[in-house]
């Protein structure tokens, strides 16, 4: 039995993977903060699953999430951090605050997770981490200062943990999708008219479907990318 490990679990893009990954031979342990959308998410599994309810933000709620798997004897062979916010602001717009919040999400929380997964307790040699990032780290697009500085630094994470996790053959990388049918805090990720037409003026391969990105993070997790690490894979849609 493999087990893996999602957040952001409840919604979109680690909603879909969480299905997806699953199986008879694989558990599922579905990371989020709201206890009653991870529940829903189980119920949508091929094969076991455990609710896991955590706030990314808080270290000693992921302290205390990982300590819970040392006690049950779990041990991890994949994580798939998709967890984070987005927002769009100029730096005249921005509070400090709202840099923070952004920050501790996306930054912050993929660090602590990371930290913890690799200790010998915690996963197997030879296990993998993907963690979502976004284009928005190539695009630099205004009012996107803080989202793709977040983004930026997850990238940057991911190339120096690599060369630190190596010793136990654990591989990370992050991809950077463009536009993907998923929309955040949009429970039916409907896009209007409008939105299409801008989107698909600026990206010409059109919204990526999220089963799409999906089966680029399978793949990262696969023995076909054993020899992969430390990368950050562009999803641009020719944006």
């Amino acid at each position: 039995m493999k087990y893996y490990m999602v957040t952001g679990a409840s919604s979109g893009i680690g909603r879909e993977t969480a299905i997806q990954l699953s199986s008879e031979s694989s558990t599922i342990l579905l990371v989020a903060r709201r206890r009653e959308n991870l529940e829903k998410v189980k119920q949508l599994l091929k094969g076991p699953g455990i609710v896991m309810p955590c706030d990314l933000t808080d270290p000693k709620e992921i302290e205390a999430l990982f300590e819970t798997l040392k006690n049950q004897n779990i041990k991890l062979d994949g994580l798939i951090y998709c967890a984070g916010i987005c927002f769009t602001k100029t730096i005249k717009m921005m509070q400090s605050g709202d840099l923070e919040d952004m920050f501790r999400i996306n930054v912050f929380g993929f660090y602590e997770v990371c930290r913890h997964f690799q200790k010998v307790k915690i996963s197997n040699a030879g296990a993998a981490i993907v963690g979502v990032s976004s284009y928005a780290a190539v695009l630099k697009e205004s009012g996107m200062s803080a989202y793709a500085m977040s983004k930026e630094a997850m990238n940057i994470q991911v190339q120096v943990l690599s060369k630190e996790f190596a010793k136990r053959k654990i591989r990370i990388n992050t991809i950077m999708p463009a536009n993907v049918m998923s929309k955040m805090d949009c429970e039916n990720n409907d896009w209007s008219e409008e939105e299409l037409t801008v989107v698909n003026s600026k990206q010409p391969f059109g919204i990526i479907p999220i089963e799409n990105i999906v089966e680029i993070i399978k793949f990262l997790l696969s023995d076909t990318a054993r020899f992969i690490t430390g990368e950050t894979l562009s999803v641009s849609a020719g944006y």
